[in-house]
This record gives C-alpha cells, sequence and structure tokens, in this order.
C-alpha cells in the first residue's frame, strides 16, 4: 500500500540564495529579449517542448529554483548517509537531467564529499549556456537512456530520477533498464526520486512505476530499510511555500512576463506563477546493501 511519510524531519540543508537569483535573473534577462510570448500560453513540461529554447526559459523560471530546493533537501540527506557509511567519493547518474538542478544542489550540499556527475538527457537544451558555471566533475550526454552502457550503469553510486520516471517508462523497456541497474557490481547503491504532485496528491502512478527497481534490486539479493512505496511530502504551513522549511528559499522580486494593462492577457498565463509552495514536493531516497 501506497503512503505518505508527511513528519520527515530534523534535515540541514544548504540552499544558495545567490544561485537561485542568478539562474531567475539570468533566464529572465534573456526571455525578455524573444518577443510575444503568447504562443506558449497553453505549454506544459512534456518531451515535445524541451527542445524549444523559449519555452525551456519558460520552463526555468516556473519550475527551477523549486526543484532545486527540493534536491537540496535530498543531497543532504544523501550527505548524512554517506558520513555515517564512511563515504567520501560517488558517481551521480542523473536520468532526464535536463538543466540539471540536481547537480548544482548536490554541489552545494555535498560538503567534502567528491563526486562525478553524469547527466542524460533525449532533448537538446541550448539554454544550458544561461546556467552558473560548473566544475569539472559536469558530464552531460544527449542520449537516449537505452543507449547507456552497462559499463556507466555499473560504475554508478547513486542513481537521481528527477521528475523523470514517468517519461523514461513512455520511451524505454523499464523491466530491462531496472534489470541493467540491478547487475552492479556494488554493494551499495542509492536511488534519490522526485516525483510531479499533481492537485497534491501522491502520484501513485510514478511511484509504482519504481516498483521494477525495486523488485530487481531484490532479486540480487540486495535489502534496504526505506519504504519504496513510501513519498516525504514536505509542509503544514499554508501560503509560507519553501520559505516554511528554509528561508534560504528567496525567489526574486519583479519576475513578471505581464505589462500592466496589456491586452496580451496570454503573457500572464504563460508562466502562471513560479513554483514556490512545498505541496508540489514528493521525494524518496532509498539506500540499497548487501
Amino acid at each position: 500500500m501506497l503512503e505518505r511519510n508527511n513528519n520527515y524531519a530534523g534535515i540541514v540543508m544548504n540552499v544558495e540564495r545567490g544561485f537561485i537569483h542568478e539562474v531567475v535573473n539570468t533566464f529572465y534577462d534573456s526571455i525578455m529579449t524573444d518577443g510575444d510570448l503568447c504562443d506558449y500560453s497553453d505549454s506544459s513540461p512534456e518531451n515535445g517542448n524541451y527542445d524549444d529554447a523559449v519555452y525551456q526559459k519558460l520552463y526555468a523560471l516556473k519550475y527551477l529554483p523549486a526543484y532545486y530546493f527540493e534536491y537540496c533537501i535530498l543531497a543532504s540527506e544523501l550527505y548524512k548517509r554517506l558520513k555515517i557509511n564512511d563515504i567520501d567519493e560517488i558517481v551521480v547518474s542523473s536520468f532526464g537531467c535536463g538543466l540539471y538542478p540536481d547537480y548544482f544542489a548536490l554541489m552545494h550540499n555535498l560538503e567534502e564529499i567528491d563526486f562525478d556527475y553524469y547527466g542524460y538527457d533525449i532533448c537538446e537544451w541550448e539554454t544550458r549556456d544561461l546556467l552558473p558555471d560548473s566544475e569539472d566533475n559536469l558530464h552531460l550526454y544527449t542520449r537516449s537512456i537505452s543507449d547507456i552502457t552497462q559499463t556507466a550503469l555499473d560504475n554508478t553510486d547513486v542513481f537521481i530520477f528527477p521528475k523523470s520516471l514517468g517519461d523514461i517508462a513512455e520511451n524505454i523497456d523499464m523491466q530491462k533498464f531496472a534489470s541493467d541497474i540491478a547487475k552492479t557490481p556494488k554493494d551499495t547503491v542509492y536511488f534519490l526520486n522526485s516525483f510531479i504532485s499533481l492537485n497534491h496528491n501522491l502520484n501513485r502512478h510514478h511511484v509504482e512505476l519504481f516498483s521494477h527497481f525495486h523488485d530487481e534490486m531484490v532479486k540480487q539479493g540486495f535489502t534496504t530499510g526505506d519504504k519504496s512505496g513510501e513519498t516525504y511530502y514536505r509542509g503544514s504551513k499554508q501560503f509560507q511555500g519553501l520559505k516554511a522549511i528554509d528561508s534560504g528559499f528567496d525567489y526574486p522580486q519583479g519576475i513578471n512576463l505581464c505589462e500592466e494593462g496589456s491586452e496580451l492577457d496570454c503573457k500572464c498565463r504563460v508562466v502562471h506563477s513560479p513554483v514556490l509552495t512545498n505541496s508540489y514536493m514528493d521525494y524518496q531516497i532509498l539506500e540499497y546493501t548487501r
């Protein structure tokens, strides 16, 4: 039975306010040179839209800070697990990484942990050049997940599914992919999963998709003390949003794609408003050992 845990507390994390402001301001300045945005008023996060540079900017303005914040929670929890296990070096693979906010969350939270990040996405994200500078541990590939080599999977310590399980399931054989991951020669691996929450409800379908991976890991002799059918869902203070968890979350003021009194009301519907509320957050961290 799928459950949601609302009492996940005690996480100490680092949210870089300067990073959020730099990302939002840079993408905003760029999109304001792109002219009329009315054609994007009904666009939504779908594979067919991600290759469009203007949509990528809209996506970044609406989602990227909140996703980064959520991955900071996951990264800080991963950090605690790694320190307990006396691990100071890891390889990370992120599937459907897009503008890779999870990379920056790891960079800002894995103190004293060396990591190499391999990000995979089938879409071209040409707006990546608008992101802040990375370090030499960032490796990005434009390819289908089905084209990732077994060697790359075998070398991975941490697998990240950044709100991508649904898209992945539409394009590849999930059972085979799960089986390939479970062939790992490692004795400890981690999964960091985040899920799209619709109408503030648990995304049962996407959570159940992960059961392919859980079942295959168990077949290979792995066990976990984490509940693969349960997600953590943060938030209880209405209207305070992400700031209710950490005051470091601060979306810049004055980011508005509408002109006051403009007849082009569709501009207001393009982005609606940034995702600032933690009621949209569903995530898991799972540690498998044998």
